[in-house]
């Protein structure tokens, strides 16, 4: 089932909230393709699982976890404080409808990718957009750029990293023969 992202334009370019489909995720297997290792015995496709005390085998898919104490009892969930205040829980953005911010190519650079989703829809115009995106509902939302060129639209999800750029190339001096000069003895090769 395809899930949609409803975004706020930014002021001028309407508002209507703008509604896109957002695709999977693009990942190293799409990219890159995979292998898929299948282990076999005697025609029949084995499966993992945990070896019991008592010799039994229990499947892997009837396994769930829960947080529990030390003698086995369940405990409750663990709260998240922000300076000393519960953290409150945002929604997914899936839920609501985000903001979008447009903000200069190069602001690009400065952004550490870690998820990339292409989005179906229209509406914006090309350009770069800072949002936020919250798959599921969380504490802290992640940073987000939807990036629109060409009819092609896709939401980058990562950190900006703020890196300081002090020009458009920069010179290094591997070797500096002034420095080098060593008087010291000459390496022998039939030491070693």
């Amino acid at each position: 089932m395809a899930r949609s992202l409803n975004f706020i334009p930014p002021e001028g370019s309407g508002d209507a909230p703008l509604s896109f489909v957002i695709g999977a995720k693009v990942d190293k297997k799409g990219l890159y393709g995979y292998a898929k290792r299948i282990y076999e015995k005697d025609g029949k496709v084995l499966s993992k699982g945990v070896l019991l005390a008592d010799g039994r085998l229990l499947p892997s898919k009837a396994l769930s976890w829960v947080k529990v104490d030390p003698q086995g009892s369940p405990v409750d969930p663990v709260t998240i404080t922000v300076d000393g205040a519960e953290a409150e829980i945002k929604p997914s953005s899936f839920d609501q409808d985000n903001t979008l911010d447009p903000v200069p190519l190069s602001r690009l650079a400065e952004f550490q990718v870690n998820d990339v989703y292409p989005l179906s829809g229209e509406g914006l115009a090309d350009g770069l957009y800072r949002t936020e995106f919250n798959y599921r509902k969380s504490h802290q939302p992640k940073d987000a750029l939807l990036l629109v060129q060409q009819g092609q639209v896709f939401l980058l999800v990562g950190a900006l990293k703020r890196s300081t750029f002090v020009d458009l190339s920069v010179a290094y001096d591997f070797f500096d023969a002034e420095s080098e000069s060593d008087d010291g003895d000459d390496f022998d090769f039939s030491m070693v």
